[in-house]
């Protein structure tokens, strides 16, 4: 019997996870947030969706490699997009 070595490569392992370190700067994000935002819901939500979005890029890597990369991308985006809400003034 042939074995096939299917699986996530180490390297796409290691992105996947350094992409999610990020999320210790959690206590830096809600310490600039006010208490009664609606930006603090959001804050909270935050940490499920990227650990979420670096599991199923790593899960589906050696399936569909496009699509574990627009996950990455996304969760990119969306590290600059927190950063961003807390950082501008609501109005």
């Amino acid at each position: 019997m042939i074995s096939h070595k299917s699986g996530t490569p180490r390297w796409f392992t290691l992105l996947a996870v350094v992409l999610v370190l990020p999320l210790f700067q959690l206590p830096l994000l809600l310490s600039r947030c006010p208490d009664s935002s609606p930006v603090r819901t959001i804050l909270f939500i935050y940490p499920f969706y990227a650990v979420a979005a670096a599991y199923l890029a790593w899960q589906c890597y050696p399936q569909r490699k496009a699509l574990a990369w627009i996950l990455l991308i996304l969760l990119i985006l969306s590290h600059m997009a927190t950063w961003m809400l807390v950082s501008t003034p609501l109005t």
